[in-house]
């Protein structure tokens, strides 16, 4: 049975400040009409101009995923959108009061509890589909995704830290509503204490916060943090794979399988499905991949 289009039933707001800013916004979440698609528009902004959630938005892939359409930008956008990927919304439109929505716990958990908390309706129109009848494969420097078919969604990764809380993991997840807010969106960002100088010279990391991410010593976290699951780390790279593959547009029928996977090589990979899906042109909006 095919699957329709879905959006929230009512709106809802996020309050916060940015991980990479740090500065505060409100982010109103509100039901979108069929064929609306994910998009972002900037409230604080004359004449509240729109940011379509697509590859061709995309502005910055360095340690996060900042889309912009003219002069307006919206940094740090895959958490919610993962949170809407997960939840397979299709449509939603994303108002946000500043550059950069909140942090949150630096995970999509609570973004998940809004929408949720928000309800989900069925549209009339067919959800698209973008499905992968033969592996595909994709290197992009040192990371490496393989695209295999399969008969719903399902997101693998593997990461390989040198850090001794770290090390190598692999964790794998399908793209289940109800699994995915179970086991990849609690999981949070990280960084090293190691990096903090750096990244803030670079203007990054200026909201980071030891409520917003998982801080590294030199051999553990930082003191008063806990794991919420042993390969957290991997899982919330699971997530930024999926919250950087809704710019996709479609939900995905088939199996992504990624090697030391980030934003860079995520985003490239969105673009590369994304030509395949226009390329098949088909009414159902469906992608068979024939090589």
């Amino acid at each position: 049975m095919t699957e329709k289009q879905r959006t929230i039933a009512r709106a809802v707001e996020v309050r916060g400040y940015g991980i990479h800013t740090g500065e505060p916004s409100v982010v109103r979440l509100r039901p979108a009409p069929e064929h609306g698609g994910l998009r972002f528009r900037r409230t604080d902004l004359p004449g509240a101009p729109e940011i379509p959630a697509t590859v061709e938005s995309v502005h910055s892939a360095h340690r996060e995923t900042a889309l912009r359409k003219g002069e307006a930008v919206v940094r740090t956008a895959e958490h919610v959108l993962a949170a809407a990927h997960g939840l397979t919304l299709d449509n939603l439109w994303i108002d946000v009061s500043g550059p950069e929505p909140p942090a949150l716990d630096g995970s999509a958990a609570a973004w998940c509890d809004r929408l949720l908390e928000a309800g989900s309706v069925a549209q009339q129109a067919d959800a698209p589909r973008l499905r992968i009848d033969r592996p595909l494969h994709l290197q992009v420097g040192g990371t490496r995704y393989d695209v295999l078919p399969a008969e719903s969604g399902r997101v693998s990764a593997t990461i390989d830290f040198d850090h001794p809380l770290i090390g190598r993991q692999s964790a794998s997840a399908r793209l289940d509503r109800a699994e995915f807010v179970r086991e990849i969106a609690p999981a949070r960002t990280f960084g090293l204490s190691a990096w903090a100088e750096a990244l803030r010279e670079r203007g990054l990391a200026l909201g980071a916060t030891r409520e917003n991410t998982l801080v590294l010593s030199g051999d553990g976290l930082e003191p008063g943090q806990e794991l919420r699951f042993r390969d957290e780390f991997v899982r919330h790279k699971i997530l930024d794979i999926i919250g950087d593959l809704a710019l996709v547009g479609a939900r995905l029928q088939c199996h992504v399988v990624a090697q030391r996977p980030g934003h860079r090589g995520n985003l490239e990979l969105a673009r590369w499905l994304v030509s395949r899906h226009r390329g098949a042109g088909s009414s159902e909006n469906e992608t068979n991949e024939e090589g």
